[in-house]
This record gives structure tokens, C-alpha cells and sequence, in this order.
């Protein structure tokens, strides 16, 4: 008899201490101090064109971040629900970054200021005065897409990741 009462009093006592830890205030600032790196993808654009001339009008839905050395990268997906599947990746580079480049890698990449109008892009977490002033200093660089695969086409990631060049 006493077996069967010691787990249910392991198990209270068990989820006493953790609701304790949770709610202490040092473990809550250890807690709130602790980041990965998947922490920080806020910056939410939608742009059209990123799944190649097959698919013109599906919306990419780009989450992206500054990281080291002065990149900003984007993770795309291919809606915005919890569910939505990585389909691509971004990376942005300034244009200093850009003319250290050969021009064969130049080839590869697309200047935002001529690709932003032609991909209908949005920002629809922000105001219309955030939007273009985010968009503004956007303008100026230098973007790179790795397409995964492309969810239109399959419902499972098969093919080979191509680097997609804005017409």
C-alpha cells in the first residue's frame, strides 16, 4: 500500500518543485537572458516571384534577422501557419559586400531597389510608415534565394535546391 501512495506524492512533489523553479525569480531572468539562435526572426516580409516562372504569384512568406557580420538572413516559408514548411533561405548583403564579389557570384544575386516593386513585397506586421521606411533602407542591398524545393510543385522536398534569379 504504501508503493501506490509514494508516486502519486513523487509525482505532486515533483510538479510542486518545477512550478516553483518556473515561478522563481532568478530561474525567470536566467530564463528571459537565455537566447539560440533561433531567436529574433521578426522581420516578416511577403514577396511574390520566388518560386521561378511556374509559379509567379505565390507569396513567400520571408522571416528574417541581422547576424554576425553584418548579413541579414531570412528563413521562407510557404504561408505563415505554425505549420508553414521552409522552403528557401535568404541572404542580404550590403553593397560593399556585393562588389568584393566575382562577377560570376554577382550573377546570382539581385538588388533590392529594382526587386522589391517587381515582387509586390509587403510588410503586414508593420503600419504603411514602418513598411516604407523599413523598405527604404532594405533598398540598398543585395539579396541571394536558395530554393529548397518548391511546395507548388510537390508535396514533399525532392529536386535539387536552385539559386533563384529574379527576371
Amino acid at each position: 500500500m504504501l508503493k501506490y501512495l509514494f508516486v502519486p506524492a513523487l509525482a505532486v512533489a515533483f510538479g510542486g518543485g518545477m512550478l516553483a523553479a518556473r515561478t522563481h525569480p532568478a530561474i525567470q531572468v536566467a530564463q528571459a537572458a537565455t537566447t539560440t539562435p533561433a531567436t529574433g526572426w521578426t522581420l516578416h516580409i511577403d514577396a511574390q516571384k520566388h518560386f521561378g516562372d511556374a509559379h509567379p504569384t505565390e507569396i513567400a512568406h520571408h522571416w528574417c534577422k541581422p547576424v554576425q557580420g553584418g548579413l541579414t538572413e531570412c528563413q521562407i516559408y510557404d504561408s505563415d501557419a505554425p505549420d508553414a514548411r521552409l522552403v528557401a533561405v535568404e541572404t542580404i548583403v550590403s553593397p560593399a559586400t556585393y562588389q568584393s564579389f566575382s562577377p560570376t557570384e554577382q550573377a546570382l544575386w539581385h538588388y533590392h531597389k529594382v526587386e522589391i516593386p517587381k515582387v509586390n513585397a509587403t510588410l503586414p506586421d508593420m503600419t504603411p510608415e514602418q513598411a516604407a521606411k523599413t523598405l527604404a533602407a532594405i533598398a540598398e542591398t543585395y539579396g541571394k534565394v536558395w530554393l529548397l524545393w518548391d511546395p507548388m510543385s510537390s508535396a514533399n522536398p525532392v529536386g535539387a535546391p536552385t539559386v533563384v534569379v529574379l527576371k
